[in-house]
């Protein structure tokens, strides 16, 4: 299967402490679905799914904001079934807010997702600058 995740970073700010880095899930598209194994009934449900709520679909998701282009570190992480971030057990949160190290010059922030099938997919955006 094939699948696109489309994410973007929110802002980037710094204070005298430290910096926050808030990042966003925009959309998951499932480029084949015909390639999962379902019945006709539940092959109804994922369509409406994708058609309605798309970020659904997302079982976990992590943010490395220092990406090397080789090794993914994960500094935070979201998934079903966690409520320390929101009460809703069956979904995960679709912004984060990172708070880390400042650091001079633009970050390379990596995020990944992995869905409900065990599809995994990831967005890399390069040169993210201080917006604030």
């Amino acid at each position: 299967s094939l699948q696109y995740l489309q994410a973007e970073v929110v802002a980037r700010t710094q204070d005298s402490d430290g910096e926050s880095l808030a990042v966003s899930l925009q959309n998951y598209i499932l480029l084949s679905p015909d390639a999962i194994n379902l019945d006709e009934k539940n092959r109804a449900a994922l369509q409406n799914v994708t058609n309605t709520e798309p970020l659904a679909l997302i079982e976990y998701w992590a943010v490395d904001p220092d990406y090397d282009g080789e090794v993914f570190r994960s500094v935070w992480q979201d998934y079903r079934g966690n409520t320390d971030n929101d009460a809703d057990p069956l979904r995960v949160v679709t912004t984060a807010t990172l708070d880390l190290s400042r650091r001079e010059g633009p970050r390379t922030v990596c995020i990944r997702a992995v869905d409900v099938f065990g599809f995994e997919s990831e967005v890399v955006i390069p040169n993210v600058e201080v917006t604030a």
